[in-house]
């Protein structure tokens, strides 16, 4: 009899873990980073956003359940290893126009929904007709609004000396410590532009720090090298917004290179391995019509080879699958000086 009780109790233990286990994957969530520059300035269609199409994001977020929380609730989840609550998306806005201060913030403000401005300082503190200013900051600072640091100048990191990135981190630090009276603790790489040499130095100062790659955050993904979604007139269609917003991430670690900077290897070698078990077809989309074969290693190792040299300038590869129904979506942005 003491036998057989044990016996129903180890199959009741498996079937229960199994059940979590199947549930915990069924559940399994991620969280979409969108990033905005300019609102309403159709002279810039490339870092713009139209009124029009931000009130459709914003209506989606409002009306369709999704849980919209701040970076630094994003962070606090990413470093305590804490699971992302489902359909998570976070705002950001880099460079401080003063379009966000005018036509974004009313609209959020109304709708209760939380945004990271990332500021470059010298613009603001130079009281230029585009930028707002410290006062606007501050106005916006006691209303709730996060603060995050993306130097001073605003310079292609990727092109300065180790001396300039420091600089340029520090005296932005001063800046918003005489300002504002804090100093932010969470960065955004200029232009999205970054080596493996750059991270660790901002590693030094922040914890944590975003890019402008595509892709969708889960747990074990770098907080480095966040990626986020960009929003332009060109791309900030509704169909894409609930798209990238409803998207996983494609899990991947073992990255190389390291640093995504074009040197003497051009193209670069680009390899990563999977976290996960993905059965579907992975595929990889280069900017610049470049064109990118795929070579699977074992079960977990994926390289990547591209036809054609990456011009100068920024080069974005997504790489996407739909992993049984489920849309999955990494990027990398690579930099050639």
């Amino acid at each position: 009899m003491f036998k057989l009780n044990k016996f129903l109790i180890s199959f009741l233990i498996i079937i229960i873990i199994f059940i979590e286990q199947s549930f915990a994957n069924a559940k399994e969530n991620s969280a979409a980073v969108f990033v905005y520059h300019r609102f309403g300035e159709n002279k810039y269609p490339s870092t713009n956003i139209k009124i029009s199409q931000f009130k459709k994001h914003i209506q989606e977020l409002a009306n369709n359940s999704y849980n919209v929380i701040s970076t630094e609730q994003l962070i606090d989840i990413l470093i305590n290893k804490k699971n992302i609550p489902e359909k998570t998306a976070v705002l950001t806005m880099d460079d401080a126009f003063l379009s966000i201060y005018k036509e974004a913030w009313p609209l959020l403000k109304e709708k209760k929904l939380p945004f990271t401005v990332f500021v470059s300082t010298k613009p603001v503190g130079a009281n230029l007709k585009n930028y707002m200013n410290w006062d606007q900051l501050r106005e916006m600072v006691n209303s709730g609004v996060i603060i995050g640091h993306h130097t001073k100048s605003h310079f292609h990191l990727v092109n300065k000396d180790k001396e300039t990135i420091i600089n340029e981190i520090e005296e932005a630090s001063d800046d918003f410590l005489k300002n504002l009276g804090f100093v932010p603790d969470i960065f955004a790489y200029p232009y999205g532009e970054y080596s493996y040499e750059i991270k660790q130095i901002v590693k030094e100062y922040f914890k944590a720090a975003f890019g402008q790659q595509s892709g969708g955050i889960y747990n074990e993904i770098d907080i480095f090298e966040l990626p986020r979604f960009s929003m332009n007139e060109q791309y900030g269609d509704l169909e894409r917004f609930k798209f990238a917003a409803n998207s996983y991430g494609l899990q991947v670690k073992n990255i190389l290179p390291k640093g995504k900077i074009v040197n003497n290897i051009n193209p670069p070698l680009l390899g990563f391995n999977l976290l996960n078990n993905i059965e579907s077809q992975i595929k990889c989309y280069p900017s610049h019509n470049i064109n990118a074969k795929l070579t699977k290693l074992g079960d977990k190792r994926i390289e990547v080879r591209f036809d054609r040299e990456f011009p100068k300038g920024r080069t974005r590869i997504n790489c996407t699958t739909n992993d049984k129904g489920k849309w999955r979506w990494t990027g990398f942005q690579f930099f050639y000086p």
